[in-house]
């Protein structure tokens, strides 16, 4: 039986690799430029809201049907409001909400085929695989709260920075399938994993002052409330599907 199924496995292999001419779809030097949106999934669309992507890529021919490509992409994210809903209502106000940018590097094998030669259209799917850095930006504000003490209720006014760690490096692939219309424009549905990795950060407090109900001001002094605050929210599992339309030179 084992033998069998690896003959049938041969055979198939075979066939797509010695298609008939009139099958065949000649693969040229060109560039493609794209862009899509980018719905985040699993845990990332907890963090990040809809996106968009935007990539480059070569095509290098290998045979009459299959292409190796290289490409270059961009994912942008805001995070969504509700992460910081519950800050919100403790009186912090976001004056720049984080961005999760995505840049991925990835290498194709690409398979197009067409079934008429003087045909316009054209199916294809592809794989590829790659090296993904993830980037987040800073988020900045104010935030007004009121906190008791011996003297009374005080409003404790000040600035706050959040800085996310260094840029994580992951491995990174995808598949997609899709059609290209007269060579030049092409629709897909692609499927992205661009890795898990922590996403880690420290909390910084600048300008404190405390007021009293009155509006005098009350000495801060020494407070724990100044000492920067690291965090960790967890892996994050970085996954999207995109509807991407093209535009090939």
């Amino acid at each position: 039986m084992k033998c069998v199924e690896k003959k049938t496995v041969l055979w198939a292999l075979l066939f797509i690799f010695f298609l008939p001419a009139h099958a065949q779809y000649v693969d040229r030097n060109k560039t493609t430029l794209y862009v899509g949106m980018a719905l985040p999934r699993t845990n990332l669309s907890e963090y990040a809201e809809q996106g968009v992507n935007v990539g480059i890529r070569q095509v290098i021919p290998l045979r009459r049907f299959f292409s190796l490509m290289v490409s270059a992409e961009m994912f942008r994210n805001r995070f969504t409001p509700t992460l910081h809903a519950a800050e919100q209502q403790q009186g912090f106000t976001y004056t720049d909400m984080g961005e999760i940018y995505n840049v991925p590097v990835f290498a194709h094998l690409n398979f197009g085929l067409r079934m008429d030669r003087h045909s316009n259209f054209r199916l294809w799917t592809e794989g590829a695989m790659g090296v993904n850095f993830r980037f987040v930006t800073s988020e900045r504000g104010t935030f007004d709260q009121t906190l008791a003490s011996e003297s009374g209720p005080l409003h404790y006014k000040g600035t706050f920075a959040t800085d996310y760690d260094a840029p994580k490096t992951t491995l990174a692939t995808q598949w997609g399938i899709g059609f290209t219309l007269f060579r030049r424009y092409s629709i897909g549905y692609v499927r992205y994993n661009l890795g898990r990795s922590k996403l880690t950060g420290e909390t910084k407090i600048s300008d404190l002052q405390a007021v009293n109900d009155d509006g005098s001001m009350t000495p801060v002094g020494r407070t724990t409330l100044t000492d920067p605050v690291e965090f960790n929210m967890g892996k994050l599992r970085s996954r999207y599907h995109v509807v991407r339309f093209g535009l090939t030179f």
